[in-house]
């Protein structure tokens, strides 16, 4: 065991050369860390709406909504309870951008059956979001 501990082993000098360029290291990772996140809030303008996102479920990402955001019209899910002004209020308080128009979609459940028990799907309403020309979402982050 004494002969391991000898290789091993090493002198004070080699640790605390090893240990600098560590931390200098981690310096340029720190700085590199804070000009991303600086410049990804640059983009996006969110903001901190606690209560937004029961009014707010998702944004609905389909390919008919790709072609929508195009003209400036994002489509989000939200419950059957939602209405205008609370989906213009809580696309504000999220986003920072204030839409010139809502307009919402009912969407009934579905009946379903497995074997004799029939049940329906969930209800459901799409919220179409229009904001004015030069406005943007980045809904599709980490899609």
């Amino acid at each position: 065991m004494s002969f391991l501990n000898k290789i091993l082993k090493k002198t004070d000098d080699e640790t605390l050369e090893k240990k600098e360029p560590v931390v200098k290291v981690a310096k340029k990772d720190e700085e590199k860390k804070e000009e991303v996140l600086l410049t990804h809030q640059n983009k996006t303008k969110k903001h901190d709406d606690p209560l937004a996102y029961r009014v707010i479920l998702k944004p609905l990402i389909t390919e008919k909504s790709t072609d929508l955001a195009q003209l400036n019209k994002y489509v989000f899910v939200v419950p059957v309870t939602a209405n205008k002004n609370s989906v213009a209020e809580r696309i504000f308080g999220i986003y920072g951008v204030k839409p010139v128009k809502v307009n919402i979609i009912r969407r009934p459940g579905k009946v379903v059956r497995s074997g004799r028990k029939s049940g329906t799907t969930k209800s459901y309403k799409k919220a179409i979001v229009t904001l004015a020309p030069g406005e943007k979402i980045e809904v599709y982050e980490g899609v």
